[in-house]
């Protein structure tokens, strides 16, 4: 039975982080909200009044994504909003990131989002209209160092996104991406180190570096902050290409833009490559979690 009630949502990634804030804050709004997570059982989570439907996807399996989508598209006969929230990160030094390592990166942060647009777009595009909102990183303008990966799959979305606010326009669908900072999540425990980051080759280098990347990110922003900046983006009638919420970042972005990128990478090297982490902080005692 198709239900049509107000607009539809769908947030992935939205057990926790930047999800889960965005999911609760467009119900508490008044959209119909589901969010997907790899351990999502079709079920109602949240506080009274921001609630939504949880249900289960893993973005590496077609088959689940797949239900995931037709679950919604089976109620409601379409998705208005589709917002790719869902992420992973791997840090270590590029060239002690395995193929495999890098591909499993990519399979969540890329190719993730590639199989949901294949079962979401179609619906769009017979619609006439729909928003894409995927959710990417200043790292994709900013890439840091040993986490290559993490910010090439970025970079990658943002090209994508590009091309497809050209490829879609004639059918009435838009995207956009949304790029946080540093954002206070579980993210930073979950980050998993290459294997080869153990007894990695790059010494100090790669412990300064780490250590940044988690000093800032258990001081930055709280989810709800960006979760403001995407359902705004969603209540435009036509979202730039790329929104950056922070004033810092988009400074960033400008200098990187205008002035040669030697400048941008010594900026770089002095944020995360230049200051040795506190004495007894090691692999083994992370800000995040254990390795």
């Amino acid at each position: 039975m198709i239900m049509d009630i107000g607009q539809i949502v769908l947030v992935t990634g939205a057990s926790s982080g930047i999800g889960r804030a965005t999911a609760e804050l467009f119900a508490k709004r008044g959209y119909v909200v589901y969010g997907t997570s790899r351990h999502g059982q079709y079920e109602s989570v949240g506080p009274d009044g921001s609630a939504f439907t949880l249900l289960p996807m893993t973005l590496q399996d077609e088959a689940s994504v797949h239900s995931a989508v037709q679950y919604v598209l089976d109620r409601h006969g379409r998705i208005d909003i589709l917002v790719n929230a869902a992420g992973s990160g791997i840090a270590g030094a590029v060239e002690e990131t395995s193929a495999d390592e890098a591909r499993e990166q990519f399979d969540v942060l890329f190719f993730g989002i590639v199989r949901v647009l294949n079962y979401v777009l179609p619906a769009m595009r017979a619609a006439g209209r729909g928003l894409v909102i995927n959710v990417g990183s200043v790292a994709s303008f900013f890439p840091l160092p040993f986490q290559g990966m993490y910010s090439a799959a970025k970079a990658a979305l943002f090209s994508m996104t590009c091309a497809l606010r050209m490829e879609m326009k004639p059918f009435g669908v838009r995207f956009c991406q949304v790029e946080p900072g540093d954002t206070k999540t579980n993210f930073t425990a979950r980050r998993v180190l290459t294997k080869k980051s153990r007894n990695t080759a790059y010494g100090m280098s790669f412990l300064r570096a780490l250590y940044e990347m988690e000093r800032s990110e258990m001081a930055g922003k709280d989810p709800a902050h960006y979760a403001e900046a995407i359902v705004k983006a969603a209540e435009m009638k036509s979202p730039p290409a790329r929104i950056c919420p922070d004033f810092e970042y988009r400074a960033l972005r400008v200098i990187s833009a205008i002035l040669p990128w030697r400048v941008a990478e010594k900026a770089i090297i002095g944020m995360y490559l230049s200051k040795d982490p506190p004495q007894g902080w090691d692999l083994e005692h992370r800000i995040g979690g254990q390795p």
